[in-house]
This record gives structure tokens, C-alpha cells and sequence, in this order.
């Protein structure tokens, strides 16, 4: 074993980016040398190894020979890069901006988490923004580079899915119809109570809300643009059932449901004899974000995968 060899070896496969292969590539090199050191030297020790090593090249250009056809992102996948990026950092520009704008810190999926933020933190962030953005578009099309198949990344059309195509259940007419029913009926509630979310309702003339007035409009009118939502966007499955507007209506429930988590007020809960009203509300809204965000991701494999 030549010290000074494997030294060499492991710095020339710090700059091998290949996924497989690199442990073929290195013992080319070794042998190369070693080779190359008995034919000059008629035999091979440490020492002379050392000066066949000298004149073999620096371990960047090493490698650098061995990665000419090995690409990290497609070319081919170029103008995904910049459109991907410019889709990403528009959302994140969105939602940095209503952070700013109602001075709150936000929970914020895919991003995660955005500070509450003067105007010269917000000025600072977009760019930070975009530069996350940018690298997590990378990485994404770098893994599927590295995949060497024909994996079709979506490109929105958002008319371009046929229905025999898209998996896609055709919608009821009676499941539309209970959801309009519920979506007036709460409507109604909400109108006459200024709430929708009761503790009580023994004495119709006097429900318990389950919030203080505040709260109550806050998380109504958000609990009512998601079932409008979720309304307005099973009606279009009649109009054409494509798996780009389901990504859509579920994309924006799941933007509304930010605000819940993020809601600017402090919430005060009723004290209910053996019962955590706060904890249990906590879990049903947890159990409800973990669904709709199941069902981003459903639609987003699947238009991928199609």
C-alpha cells in the first residue's frame, strides 16, 4: 500500500460527481500509475510513486477528465429551471410580502418558516428567498438527471389532461349539492351569529360561540373560503376533469389554512369540565392540514408521473 497514492485517490474523488462508477474510475487511476511507475523506474516504490503522481496532473483536472460527459442538470431541463424557480419565488414573494404586511411570523409550506420583518428585513429576504428557491429547483432537477430515464416533468396546461388519462373519479351531482347546502347553511350562521364554530347551541336565540368575536370572524370567513373553494372547484370536474385544476383548488385551501395556523390574534378557548377544547381543536385542525396536504401531494406525483 502506497500512503501517498490513497492520499492522492481519496482527493480526486472528492471531485467526482458521478451517482456509480467512482470506484471504478479510482482503481483506473491506481493501476495507471502504478503501471506507469514500473515502466519508468523499473520498480515501484513509495518514493518513486510520488514523482509519477507529481507529473500526473493536479486531482481537480484528475477528475475533471473523467466527468466530461457526466452532466449534474440536463441541459434539456433548462427552461424548467428558470420557470420552476420563477413559479417558486412568486409564492415565496407572496407570502413573505403578507408576513410584512400583517407583522406576523408565518409557518408557511414548502417554504417553512418566514419571520415577521421590518422594510429592510423584507428587502433583504427576497433575495435570500430567491437564491433558496433557485437551490431547491437545482437539487430537485439534479436528482432527475441523475435518474437517466425519460421522467416528464409538468409543464401547467391546465386544459391539456384528458379524462381517460388523469385517474380522476367523475364528480356527483348529490355530493355538489351537499356541499352547497353546507356552505349556505353556514353562510346563514355566520350572518346571524357572526360565527360558525359553537360551544353550545341549547338556546338557538343564544349559541356559544367557541371564540371571542374577533376569532370568530377571523377563522369563519377562512373556514368559508375553503369550502367556497372546495365548491367552486368540484363544480369545474363537470366543466373538465384535470388534475392541474384539483393541484389548483387544493394548492389554495392549503394557502388559507397558513392563516389558521398564523392567526394574528390570541385565542381564548372555553373551559369545559374534562374536556381540553384548545387541544382537541388543535388536533382536528392538524388531523384536516395533514389531509389537504396529502392531497397536494397526490395531485402533484400523479401529474408528474403522467
Amino acid at each position: 500500500m502506497y500512503q501517498n497514492l490513497e492520499d492522492y485517490l481519496n482527493e480526486i474523488s472528492h471531485y467526482l460527481a458521478v451517482k456509480e462508477g467512482s470506484g471504478e474510475i479510482l482503481s483506473e487511476i491506481r493501476s495507471h500509475i502504478l503501471e506507469k511507475t514500473e515502466e519508468k523506474f523499473g520498480s515501484v516504490t513509495e518514493e518513486e510513486v510520488g514523482k509519477v503522481i507529481l507529473t500526473y496532473g493536479l486531482p481537480r483536472q484528475v477528475a475533471a477528465k473523467y466527468l466530461d460527459d457526466v452532466e449534474i442538470v440536463s441541459p434539456a431541463l433548462k427552461r424548467y429551471l428558470f420557470f420552476y424557480t420563477g413559479i417558486l419565488f412568486f409564492c415565496h414573494s407572496a407570502m413573505a410580502s403578507l408576513a410584512y404586511l400583517l407583522k406576523i411570523s408565518m409557518l408557511s409550506f414548502p417554504f417553512l418558516y418566514i419571520p415577521s420583518m421590518d422594510v429592510w428585513q423584507f428587502l433583504a429576504y427576497l433575495p435570500m428567498a430567491f437564491v433558496y428557491d433557485l437551490g431547491l429547483v437545482v437539487i430537485v432537477l439534479y436528482f432527475v438527471t441523475q435518474r437517466n430515464n425519460e421522467t416528464r416533468l409538468p409543464w401547467p396546461k391546465l386544459f391539456s389532461i384528458r379524462t381517460s388519462q388523469n385517474g380522476l373519479k367523475k364528480p356527483k351531482v348529490a355530493f355538489l349539492i351537499f356541499i352547497l347546502l353546507a356552505f349556505t347553511t353556514l353562510l346563514y350562521f355566520f350572518i346571524r351569529y357572526g360565527a360558525i364554530f359553537f360551544v353550545s347551541m341549547n338556546d338557538p336565540a343564544h349559541p356559544v360561540p367557541l371564540f371571542g368575536p374577533d376569532a370568530s370572524t377571523y377563522f369563519s370567513i377562512l373556514f368559508l373560503s375553503m369550502l367556497a373553494c372546495e365548491a367552486a372547484g368540484y363544480a369545474l370536474r363537470f366543466i373538465n376533469l384535470s388534475r392541474w385544476l384539483d393541484l389548483i383548488r387544493v394548492s389554495v385551501i392549503l394557502f388559507l389554512l397558513q392563516f389558521v395556523w398564523n392567526a394574528p390574534m390570541k385565542v381564548d378557548f372555553p373551559k369545559i369540565h374534562g374536556v381540553d377544547v384548545q387541544f382537541t381543536a388543535m388536533i382536528f385542525l392538524l388531523i384536516f392540514t395533514i389531509h389537504i396536504a396529502f392531497r397536494f401531494l397526490k395531485n402533484l406525483i400523479s401529474i408528474i408521473h403522467k
